[in-house]
């Protein structure tokens, strides 16, 4: 009787772990990336990464909590100079070493982490996959494994490892289309929890910076350029006009959501027809030319090919 029990006992248990299992993996992976996104938002968590490129390697600590409905975060330098980041709520403060300390207006900190944790998914689908790979491990946790893959040969392909169970990122890696690494973010290691309450304590007593003046309020004048190509899903984020030693400098930023790179735009400086403009730099590319005595950059997350269309295609008005 006891060892009927017993098997019974132990089937029935076998059964609930089966079912639980099976309903983790009936989420689709658009799933699986929304959850990440709400789970990043949502929780009060610590972790430690490693911020990985083909010629550096950073250290941080970010932490995350939330408290009578405003976000409170810190992300904070491991290693040589600190440097050190702090949300409350919408207010962004930089403290940096040899730089005067500033405050910005913004949703969230972005600096060194993933953009797949402020990705919308559902704009993202019309222009990349989601592709199911399986279980892995990560900080020896159990992680579900999505291929995000672009569907032209435009920009660059991520895979997400998302915790099976509290579904946070805890590691993303950012491949060229021949699956080189050219950045990875990887959790070494991971707290979640209310312990972090004091972190509330810590931003309130620290002094704000100056805000900065949001640029965006200001009207910029047209300018007399435009790309006369872009990848679909690339849209018009900023833009700006800077001067560098006298010489005047327009910029325009542009995003999918996922990926970014900026056009910028000078008067001719030297006669470049010839050489090589070409540069990569982990995930950057860099590509400069002229055109119509113009000085064309482009800088950002896409492959070289489709730096050189972009820059080739800018249509200038006379």
């Amino acid at each position: 009787m006891l060892k009927t029990f017993l098997k019974n006992t132990a089937l029935f248990l076998l059964l609930i772990c089966s079912f639980s299992s099976l309903a983790e993996e009936t989420l689709s992976p658009k799933q699986l990336l929304q959850e990440m996104k709400k789970a990043s938002d949502q929780l009060n968590y610590e972790f430690s990464f490693i911020q990985t490129t083909p010629s550096n390697m950073d250290s941080l600590r970010y932490r995350h909590f939330k408290a009578d409905g405003k976000t409170y975060a810190q992300l904070v330098t491991l290693d040589g100079a600190q440097q050190e980041i702090v949300q409350r709520d919408n207010l962004i403060s930089y403290f940096q070493a040899n730089y005067q300390p500033f405050t910005i207006n913004s949703e969230g900190i972005i600096d060194n982490l993933p953009p797949l944790l402020q990705s919308n998914f559902n704009a993202l689908e019309k222009y990349y996959d989601f592709v199911y790979i399986g279980r892995n491990r990560v900080a020896d946790r159990v992680v579900q494994t999505i291929r995000i893959l672009p569907k032209d040969d435009f920009r660059y392909q991520y895979l997400a490892f998302i915790d099976e169970e509290n579904h946070l990122l805890l590691r993303s890696d950012m491949l060229d289309s021949d699956g080189n690494l050219l950045d990875q973010f990887r959790v070494v290691n991971l707290y979640i929890g209310d312990g972090l309450s004091g972190l509330v304590e810590y931003l309130n007593h620290v002094t704000v910076p100056p805000l900065l003046l949001d640029k965006k309020a200001n009207k910029t004048p047209s300018f007399s350029w435009q790309p006369g190509w872009l990848p679909k899903g690339f849209k018009l984020v900023n833009r700006s006009i800077e001067t560098d030693s006298g010489e005047k400098i327009e910029s325009q930023l542009y995003s999918d959501g996922l990926f970014s790179f900026t056009l910028y735009v000078s008067a001719k400086i030297a006669d470049t027809d010839k050489q090589d403009n070409t540069w990569r730099q982990g995930a950057y590319t860099i590509y400069s030319e002229s055109v119509d005595n113009k000085e064309v950059t482009i800088i950002g997350q896409v492959p070289i090919s489709t730096a050189k269309r972009i820059v080739q295609d800018i249509k200038l008005r006379k």
